[in-house]
């Protein structure tokens, strides 16, 4: 198989963040990637089957979790894959990167999770032959900074 274009990269990454079961279930959608900037960021929709405590309405902190996890893992993706550049053959970058899994993750839940939206950035700290270190933020729709992420990322 022959390297692919930036946009059939872009159509990869958004395919396999789609095949995510709970990625589905929490209703994370892919908002914008950028390849040359190594950035990411999705978001959801604040739904009943997300809410930790029912008294006040507050986002579960296992859902908080799994969108920095998720938004970190496919932003180590893409700065592997950058990383990577001609080095090595397009079928072993897949298999590296398919491999892709979190060594260590730090949450820092800072407000409780209120909002009727929720966006998730993610961008690079280090990239190295590998392991990638991202950050992670989680806001609502107020803009309000709810939780934070640093991950690792062996790959």
């Amino acid at each position: 198989m022959s390297e692919p274009s930036p946009a059939e990269f872009r159509a990869m990454v958004e395919g396999i963040f789609s095949d995510i079961p709970f990625v589905r279930e929490i209703g994370l959608r892919l908002q914008d990637f950028d390849l040359e900037q190594q950035t990411l960021s999705a978001a959801f929709e604040l739904k009943p089957q997300l809410i930790g405590n029912h008294f006040q309405n507050i986002l579960h902190g296992g859902v908080i979790a799994t969108a920095l996890d998720t938004v970190g893992g496919l932003t180590a993706m893409v700065a592997a894959y950058h990383r990577m550049g001609g080095a090595i053959g397009w079928d072993e970058k897949i298999q590296r990167l398919i491999r892709l899994g979190t060594v260590d993750m730090r949450v820092d839940y800072l407000k409780p999770g209120r909002g009727e939206r929720f966006v998730c950035d993610g961008k690079i700290l280090r990239v190295g032959n590998k392991l990638v270190v991202t950050r992670m933020e989680l806001h609502n729709d107020r803009d309000e900074l709810i939780a934070t992420g640093t991950a690792t990322f062996l790959y």
